[in-house]
């Protein structure tokens, strides 16, 4: 489920500022958990729901990197 957001921006390692996407995170989550035997690709969705969650705590006023979401 990908709730409305705060976080619209992301910087990139290069510096570049590009479009959140938070699908991105699910299939990072998703493929990690598929590499272990994992088969609920929901909770993957939860899980990427709670990282934006933590983000937006965390960078209120503020662009994150992709560090800050690894």
């Amino acid at each position: 489920m990908v709730s409305e957001r705060k976080i619209s921006k992301i910087r990139k390692r290069d510096g570049r500022t590009v479009d959140f996407d938070q699908e991105k995170i699910t299939k990072a989550v998703w493929a990690a958990a598929q590499a272990v035997g994992g088969r609920d690709r929901s909770l993957a969705e939860r899980l990427s729901d709670q990282v934006v969650a933590i983000l937006e705590q965390r960078f209120p006023a503020k662009t994150p990197t992709v560090e800050n979401v690894q």
